[in-house]
């Protein structure tokens, strides 16, 4: 799932019964229907509900747990090795 920076829609992480889901919506009771419709179409019968759904928006900020991962490494693991190199001289020069 992927958000622009402009996007009017949030991240939220819906629970209920035996699964999870992070859809984007513009709210909570959208994001509920999506998740919902989104574990039907996945999971068809093992999909359970219960009487409620669980809907927290997400928060984009930055926390002591987050991670912050190099890109070049990551270009470098999915083996676009070349964008890695790339990002990787224009990172060493931005340090000089």
């Amino acid at each position: 799932m992927i958000k622009l920076e402009n996007s009017t829609e949030d991240f939220f992480l819906c629970t209920t019964a035996n699964w999870t889901a992070v859809v984007k919506a513009e709210c909570e009771n959208s994001a509920s229907k999506k998740a919902l419709e989104n574990a039907v179409e996945e999971l068809k019968e093992v999909a359970q509900v219960s009487p409620r759904i669980r809907v927290k928006r997400i928060e984009e900020k930055m926390e002591d747990s987050d991670f912050l991962i190099r890109i070049d490494k990551v270009f470098s693991d999915i083996g676009m090795y070349k964008e890695s190199r790339s990002i990787n001289e224009i990172l060493n020069n931005l340090s000089k």
